[in-house]
């Protein structure tokens, strides 16, 4: 159980406070033109603008998500849904960021820290999902 609300307390945070944050408007300038080096990204635009509104809808699906982790975090197992909520979630980022590495000009650095991340919190899950339901796990 201790595993398990762990998990859902670190993924809360980062899925709540610095995915959200880090899609919020003032924040997607630089972090969109570190990700998408010698890209010309029309800042300033109304096309820029629309990419912001995207962004944001995305960290507040995040943002939602590491809410109900949190709120979670009080019951684990009561709440074990959330796990592969977070898994899919991963799964679907990773090969968003597969596909900007190799079609949309995402920086090298960037796109491959964020499958390590990625590949963690997948990592993670599985092991908070087998931590709730061990018998499960054996098979």
């Amino acid at each position: 159980m201790k595993t398990a609300r762990i998990f859902f307390i670190a993924v809360g945070i980062f899925y709540a406070v610095f995915n959200f944050l880090g899609t919020l408007p003032f924040a997607t300038s630089a972090y969109l033109g570190a990700m998408y080096p010698g890209v010309d990204l029309h800042v300033g635009e109304p096309v820029f603008r629309l990419l912001q509104d995207a962004w944001i809808i995305v960290g507040i699906q995040l943002g939602a998500i590491g809410l109900v982790a949190l709120w979670g975090a009080r019951d684990p197992r009561r709440y074990a849904a959330v796990i592969p909520v977070v898994i899919v979630t991963e799964v679907v980022d990773g090969l968003w960021d597969l596909y900007s590495i190799v079609w949309s000009h995402e920086a090298d650095w960037m796109g491959i820290t964020t499958l390590v991340i990625h590949a963690v919190w997948i990592a993670w899950a599985v092991a908070a999902w087998r931590a709730l339901f061990p018998s499960q796990a054996r098979g």
